[in-house]
Parts: C-alpha cells; sequence; structure tokens
C-alpha cells in the first residue's frame, strides 16, 4: 500500500521538467514532500536537491509500469501532455498518442501501484468549443473543436472509467490558458512567452487572426495552488481561471509597455482549432477546493517580464 497521504508522501509528477511540472515541483519541494519526476526531456533548470529524476516518456508503457512500482507513490500529478492545438491538428495521432494513451498506461499503473489520488490537469480552454454562454462552467456542454481539446476530453473519460471503484481517487484540474516565469517561448503554445521573448529581443510579434479572440489568463502559481489542493481535498472535476476574458491584442499592448516595444504586430491567419472566446467560472473550485485566483493580470505579466528579462541571453 501506498504511505498515508501527507507530507511525507511520496508524489509522482509527469511532464515535470515542463513549464508548469517545474512550479509544481518547486512548490511540492518547498512543503517537504518527496518528488519523483518524469517526463521524456531534462528540466530546462536544474530541479531542487532531493528530487528524484527519471527519463521517461509518458508513451512507454513498461518504462512508467515500473517507475510507479518502484516509486509507490501517494499521489500522482499528472501533467506529461502534447500542449499545442496547432500541433494536434497537425499531428493528431502523436497527439492522441500522448494525452490519451500515455494517459490510460499510467492510470493502470497507478492502479496497480496502489495510489491513492491521481490528480489530471486537463484544459478548461478547449473542451467547450465555442460557447453560447460566458463564463463556462462545469456544466457547459462540451464540444471540443480541436484534436487537442478532444484527447483531454477523452483522457478525463477513460481516467473516470479506469480509477472508478480502484481505490484511487481521481481529481480533474480544468485550467485556462497558464502563463507565467518560466514558459518556452520557442513552441506553438503559450502566447504571453513568445510575446514577451520576442519583445524584449526586439524581434516581430505575430498575431494570429485580429487579435480579438479572448482567453482567460491565469498565473501559473495559482494553477500550482490548485493542482496541489486538488490532491487532498475532496476528489472533483473543477475548471481553475479568473473568470474574466483578456484579447490577445490587450495582452500585446500590456507587455509592449512592459518592454518598451514600439513595433506594431504583425498580423497572419487564424489557425485550425482555434476558438474566439472563453472564460471559465471558477466557483466550484472555491467551494470545493477553497481555491481562488490571487494574482492580477498586470502583476502577473509584469513578473513574467523580469524574468524573460532576467533570462534573456547576452
Amino acid at each position: 500500500m501506498a504511505a498515508p497521504l501527507g507530507t511525507q508522501a511520496t508524489a509522482l509528477v509527469t511532464g515535470a521538467s515542463g513549464f508548469v511540472g517545474g512550479h509544481l515541483v518547486a512548490r511540492l519541494v518547498r512543503e517537504g514532500m518527496p518528488v519523483v519526476a518524469l517526463d521524456s526531456a531534462a528540466p530546462r533548470t536544474p530541479f531542487p536537491a532531493g528530487v528524484h529524476d527519471l527519463r521517461i516518456d509518458i508513451r512507454d508503457h513498461d518504462a512508467v509500469a515500473r517507475a510507479l512500482a518502484e516509486a509507490r507513490p501517494a499521489v500522482v500529478y499528472h501533467l506529461a501532455a502534447q500542449a499545442s492545438v496547432a500541433i494536434s491538428m497537425r499531428e493528431p495521432e502523436l497527439d492522441i498518442a500522448t494525452n490519451v494513451l500515455g494517459t490510460v498506461q499510467l492510470a493502470r499503473a497507478a492502479v496497480a501501484a496502489g495510489v491513492q489520488r491521481f490528480v489530471f490537469v486537463s484544459t478548461g480552454g478547449a473542451l467547450c468549443g465555442e460557447p453560447a454562454t460566458l463564463p463556462v462552467t462545469e456544466h457547459t456542454p462540451v464540444a471540443p473543436e480541436s484534436v487537442y481539446g478532444a484527447s483531454k476530453l477523452a483522457a478525463e473519460r477513460y481516467l473516470a472509467l479506469l480509477l472508478g471503484g480502484s481505490g484511487t481517487a481521481l481529481a480533474v484540474v480544468r485550467p485556462g490558458n497558464i502563463y507565467g516565469p518560466a514558459q518556452n517561448p520557442h513552441g506553438e503554445a503559450g502566447v504571453v512567452a513568445i510575446f514577451a521573448a520576442r519583445m524584449l529581443a526586439g524581434e516581430p510579434v505575430t498575431i494570429f487572426g485580429d487579435g480579438s479572440q479572448q482567453r482567460d489568463y491565469v498565473y501559473v502559481d495559482d494553477v500550482v495552488d490548485a493542482i496541489v489542493r486538488a490532491a487532498t481535498a475532496p476528489p472533483d472535476t473543477c475548471l481553475v481561471g479568473t473568470g474574466h476574458g483578456t484579447s490577445t491584442r490587450a495582452i500585446f499592448d500590456v507587455l509592449a509597455r512592459l518592454t518598451g516595444y514600439a513595433r506594431p504586430p504583425e498580423l497572419a491567419a487564424e489557425r485550425p482549432g482555434d476558438i474566439q472566446r472563453i472564460w471559465l467560472d471558477s466557483t466550484r473550485a472555491r467551494e470545493r477546493w477553497g481555491w481562488q485566483p490571487r494574482t492580477t493580470l498586470e502583476d502577473g505579466l509584469a513578473r513574467t517580464v523580469d524574468w524573460f528579462r532576467a533570462h534573456a541571453a547576452p
């Protein structure tokens, strides 16, 4: 059996080398929890001392099963994913293999290892397509318009089936658009990081569409707080966002002011799978997990710009 869930119970974090995973690992270590970090890639910055770092691809069934059997964690935080809508539309097989099959394999290994709580980080922004009413709630009909959204929804459904009645309780975190320090600025997801890095380097910044698309931008530390709470609070599925939509053009304008960027954006065609407007009602997360966002958009963007400025290449 896994150890009782508490400060000394082992936590296993998949996707630990990623943006949110790295912040989560640091938080767990600060709170004194032994951490096993599982990722196919090395962390961009070294993990804190004491973290057991495993270089494993979530799609490698045998390696994942061995890792869970050896670690015997009390809680699994599952963040490993193909997280780009654009890539999911070009490479659906990769998205499904990672987000669906990888999740199914991890769930089966977790049950076999006696894991007590499985926290799945899903998506709040890609499940409902173009919602008829805003903000969306957990009762809003799901109708993803991207392979990424469909894969996350499928993973949620498989987890409910595979973990139901197993002794491994499931909590699902559905966050909005996460941003903050250390986000990868070189991929196709994460507009804040992409814009901030390019502005600080004096490079052109591209907006796909006319810039009116609205998203619920939620700061990474606030999301990590929800993920941590989901491990010990009553298991549930909760949206995690600010309740407000912010346009891509507004993000551009604030970041331009913070960085001193004077060039106008370059506009390009909208990308397949992108939706126009989404923001999230986090009432259930507040009632069930005691969670609420604490970081204003202005403060979060300023902290993000400060981090990218401090870590810019000389």
